[in-house]
């Protein structure tokens, strides 16, 4: 039951993460899924796209799991696809290229049970890892 509750929260944290990415603006809803690091590496990435004038368009694809658990604290890992999720710019919609590395990394997540709910707390991408 929790790690669904867990899965559930960090599924939304993505949706949000992904509205913020398509529009450069911070989404109301994400300070309610996404908190210390998990929100700061969004922001950081939100400002990147400000000062870029990019956007993403597209969806990646998540498969996370908890890989721990107890009352308070969880971990997550997910394999990320970002295949069919773009940079382009903002105003021309032209693709910005990244490279032509894989487009398939680890994600990794921490999430603290707070307030009765739970909100993703670190996230860190490892790019030395494919999935």
């Amino acid at each position: 039951m929790e790690k669904n509750a867990v899965l559930a929260s960090y599924r939304l944290m993505w949706e949000a993460r992904n509205r913020t990415y398509a529009t450069a603006k911070l989404d109301p809803d994400l300070e309610k899924y996404a908190g210390n690091k998990a929100l700061s590496n969004i922001k950081l990435t939100m400002l990147y796209h400000q000062e870029h004038g990019t956007v993403m368009e597209g969806e990646p694809v998540n498969s996370p799991e908890v890989t721990a658990i107890d009352a308070t604290k969880a971990t997550l890992k997910d394999c990320v696809d970002t295949s069919k999720y773009t940079e382009v710019e903002s105003k021309t919609g032209k693709t910005v290229s990244n490279g032509d590395g894989p487009r398939r990394h680890v994600y990794n997540a921490s999430a603290i049970k707070t307030g009765g709910k739970w909100i993703i707390w670190t996230t860190a991408i490892d790019r030395g890892r494919t999935c």
